[in-house]
């Protein structure tokens, strides 16, 4: 009988959840400090590519350009050849991608991170296109696993807002995206 009335409760609020939602969107506005904070905590990254690149990203910086829907994010890169005795290239990369959203487990992603300007210290123009390869595969496996949001379950609007991505849109220095059925 305890089952019984569990079941009928989780439906009843199931619900009334799907029913006040189905005709409302949610909005959740992002600051380019909670975004920040959000990639912080899964800094500094380091992984090797091609074999022999050691990649190392950290000091994430975060900007929300009006009038767009896509994230602009810098971060400070080293890659260091493993092989041969050259120093390892310092410097940072600016990028920007799109949002994505996965609502079953209510996080936000960037997507296709396209690289805006990149500033490394002495290198030859031949090494440069080699760094600008292997800076591309590693920020598209950075940003494809780790989520630049996540819904907070704490948060009841938010928890009940794991519907579909309706919009994405800056606009007043914050991130928005709406969601609804």
């Amino acid at each position: 009988m305890k089952y019984v009335i569990a079941i009928l409760a989780v439906l009843g609020i199931g619900a009334v959840t799907l029913y006040f939602y189905s005709d409302h969107q949610i909005e959740i506005r992002l600051s380019e400090e909670e975004l920040l904070q959000a990639v912080t905590k899964k800094l500094p990254f380091r992984k090797t590519y091609l074999i022999v690149f050691d990649v190392n990203l950290d000091n994430p910086r975060i900007m929300l350009v009006d009038g767009t829907n896509r994230v602009a994010a810098g971060l400070d890169v080293m890659v260091e050849a493993k092989i041969g005795k050259k120093p390892p290239v310092r410097g940072s990369v600016d990028l920007s991608g799109n949002v994505r959203y996965a609502p079953e487990d209510g996080e936000f992603y960037l997507v296709k991170p396209e690289i805006e300007k990149l500033t490394v210290e002495g290198i030859s123009l031949s090494d440069s296109e080699r760094v600008d390869e292997v800076l591309t595969k590693a920020l598209a496996s950075f940003f494809k696993n780790r989520p630049i949001y996540t819904l907070k379950e704490s948060d009841t609007k938010q928890a009940a807002a794991r519907l579909i991505l309706k919009n994405v849109a800056v606009d007043g220095g914050e991130l928005i995206l709406t969601l609804g059925l």
